[in-house]
C-alpha cells in the first residue's frame, strides 16, 4: 500500500484550511512578533473548519506531514524560520571567489553541454530528484539556458545533482538518475552533473553557502559569487544586470 496515496477532496479542503488559518497568517509573526492570542482564535476557527469538513481530529491526516499538535504548530511559528529564508538574508559566500570550473571537475557529467570553464557567467543549482521544486524549476533552467545560448551569451547553466545534500553523502545511484533524466529529458536541457562519492561540490560550495533549501542557485560572475538562493526572487534580476554589463563591455572592447 502506499505510505502516501493521493489526498481526497476532503483532505485537500483541510490542508487548505490549515494553511491559510494556521500557517499563512502567522509567517511573519515570529519572535518577537507573536502574540498567543491571534493563534488561540485561530485554532478555534481551524477546528470548526475541520469540523465542517468532517475532521473531528485533524491531525489524523496532518500528522503526514509530521504536523502532531496545536502546541507544536505554536513552537515552529513562534521560532520562525531559518535566517536563510528570512527577508533581507544574504548568503556568507556572496562577494567571494569560487572556481566553477574546479568545482565541477569532481563532478560526473550525466547530461548536456560539458562545461570546460571558458563562460564568464556560471549558473550552479543545487538539486535531488526527490525535491519537487526542482523538477519543476528544471523548466526554466532549460528556457534560460536556450535564451542565452541563441543570444550567443557568455553563460552556462549547470545542475549540480546530490541526493543526499541533507544527510550524509552517500554513493550516487546513477541508474536511478539515468532513469529519472531519461524521463524528463526535456525538464533538464541544461548541463547535468552529479557530486562525486565524497559530496565534494555539497561540502565546498553548497556547505559553504549558509542556504539550506534546494533548488539552491550559486551565480558566479568572472569568479566572484553574486546571488545565492531559489531561482525566484532576485536571481533573474541580478543575472540579466550582470549580462547586460557583460555586453557593454564587450562593445567597448575594441
Amino acid at each position: 500500500m502506499d505510505p502516501n496515496p493521493p489526498l481526497s477532496d476532503a483532505e485537500r479542503l483541510l490542508i487548505e484550511a490549515y494553511t491559510t488559518i494556521l500557517s499563512e497568517p502567522f509567517e511573519d509573526k515570529y519572535e518577537d512578533r507573536w502574540e498567543d492570542a491571534p493563534f488561540d482564535l485561530a485554532i478555534d476557527v481551524f477546528k470548526s473548519r475541520a469540523q465542517e469538513i468532517g475532521f473531528s481530529d485533524p491531525f489524523e491526516l496532518l500528522a503526514r506531514f509530521k504536523i502532531e499538535s496545536y502546541e507544536s504548530i505554536r513552537s515552529q511559528l513562534k521560532k520562525g524560520p531559518p535566517l536563510c529564508f528570512r527577508p533581507g538574508w544574504q548568503s556568507p559566500l556572496v562577494g567571494q571567489r569560487i572556481d566553477p570550473y574546479e568545482v565541477t571537475s569532481h563532478c560526473g557529467h550525466l547530461l548536456g553541454p560539458r562545461f570546460e570553464g571558458k563562460q564568464r557567467v556560471v549558473v550552479l543549482e543545487f538539486w535531488a530528484s526527490w525535491c519537487d521544486p526542482c523538477v519543476e524549476a528544471g523548466p526554466d533552467l532549460s528556457e534560460l539556458a536556450d535564451h542565452y545560448q541563441h543570444r550567443g551569451d557568455d553563460v552556462a547553466v549547470i545542475g549540480i545533482n546530490n541526493e543526499s545534500i541533507f544527510g550524509v553523502t552517500k554513493p550516487a545511484d546513477m541508474d536511478l538518475l539515468s532513469s529519472f533524466l531519461e524521463a524528463n529529458r526535456e525538464g533538464f536541457r541544461f548541463t547535468v552533473l552529479v557530486d562525486n562519492d565524497e559530496g565534494y561540490a555539497k561540502d565546498t560550495v553548497y556547505k559553504a553557502t549558509a542556504y539550506r533549501g534546494i533548488p539552491c542557485i550559486v551565480l558566479v560572475i568572472d569568479g566572484l559569487v553574486t546571488y545565492v538562493g531559489a531561482p525566484q526572487e532576485q536571481f533573474r534580476l541580478t543575472l540579466d544586470e550582470a549580462i547586460e554589463t557583460i555586453s557593454l563591455q564587450s562593445a567597448k572592447e575594441p
